[in-house]
């Protein structure tokens, strides 16, 4: 089934414990993102890409904890240019 279309023109996949966010400003690390989610339920941490620092990967206890964190800070602005844009991130399936 292909991913659900928001109102923004970003592909979402269906809920999931892990949020991935893209259009990160450069200087975005570890430490701001943990502070600006772990003010959120069930938070329990950021994982960056290597080599990527406009993408991060955030993990949750449950999709819904996960999905109350996503609405409350999508389109967040981490700086003036750089609006956070967040979706669910895409299952692996193992096999």
């Amino acid at each position: 089934m292909p991913p659900a279309k928001l109102l923004s023109d970003v592909f979402d996949y269906p809920p999931n414990y892990i949020l991935f966010l893209n259009n990160l400003p450069e200087e975005t690390n570890e430490m701001m993102l943990s502070m600006l989610f772990n003010q959120f339920p069930g938070f329990k941490e950021v994982r960056l890409v290597p080599g990527r620092h406009d993408i991060a990967f955030v993990e949750f206890e449950n999709d819904g904890q996960a999905g109350a964190a996503r609405d409350a800070l999508q389109g967040f602005k981490i700086t003036t240019s750089h609006a956070m844009k967040i979706t669910y991130a895409k299952k692996q399936h193992l096999g």
